[in-house]
């Protein structure tokens, strides 16, 4: 990650932080994309995003060419996010890379934080692929807290000269009681040579959650009804 690309998302990040936002942008609609979410939020289940206008860096990128869904897994308390999806690679024989930058916020619902829901860990996944010696698909991502301190870090790869981890997960402290993340990702594609490839289509971010002791656990499908049909009684509107 460039040092400017890292300058703009600590910016981005005290932007979510110090910004009102009245839009909360329905990703479940087909064809969402990313730009649609800059300078907004969006919801899934019990998690709240917040994404600055200038929280998307890329020269290689059109944020408008990028795609948004939700994210949950089978069980949601394990985990619930967001998958960008798009035509992601970089062009053999220029000997330069491509990549884009995203920075965002992410809060747990204050309706689900009374009921003791705290961060547990962050997980990162994606389909990279490259070929020939040299090439390579990853993403690295940083995760703070909100006075942007590190939590930890995140990576998944794809080598053209051998070897991949298609999934990373950072397991939070559960002693810090976490409600707020900041999230810097960098998504990197560089085919070497004039026959090198790097591609990938899809790049998830989800967050697992733990519930303090002494407060009940509402049903897997409960929560994730919960988020969701929130979005779908304010389309009907």
């Amino acid at each position: 990650m460039s040092k400017q690309a890292v300058a703009t998302s600590v910016l981005a990040l005290a932007a979510c932080a110090g910004s009102v936002r009245a839009d909360i942008i329905d990703i479940t609609r087909p064809g969402t994309t990313l730009q649609q979410v800059l300078g907004n939020q969006f919801r899934v289940g019990d998690k709240i995003f917040s994404v600055a206008a200038n929280g998307f860096n890329s020269s290689a990128f059109n944020a408008s060419q990028i795609f948004i869904s939700p994210v949950v897994n089978n069980d949601p308390i394990t985990g619930q996010g967001f998958r960008l999806t798009g035509a992601f690679h970089d062009v053999p024989g220029d000997n330069v890379g491509s990549d884009f930058v995203l920075a965002f916020g992410v809060d747990i619902a204050p309706e689900f934080i009374a009921q003791g829901y705290r961060f547990d860990n962050v997980q990162l996944r994606f389909n990279g692929a490259a070929s020939g010696n040299g090439s390579f698909a990853r993403v690295d991502e940083s995760v703070m807290n909100g006075n942007n301190q590190s939590l930890g870090n995140g990576a998944v790869f794809a080598n053209g000269g051998g070897g991949s981890d298609f999934e990373d997960i950072v397991a939070l402290s559960r002693g810090s009681g976490l409600t707020h993340l900041n999230m810097v990702k960098d998504v990197q594609f560089f085919a070497n040579g004039a026959n090198g490839t790097a591609s990938a289509s899809f790049v998830d971010q989800a967050f697992g959650q733990f519930i303090t002791q002494g407060i009940p656990l509402p049903t897997a499908a409960g929560l994730g009804m919960m988020g969701l049909g929130m979005v779908i009684v304010r389309r009907r509107r």
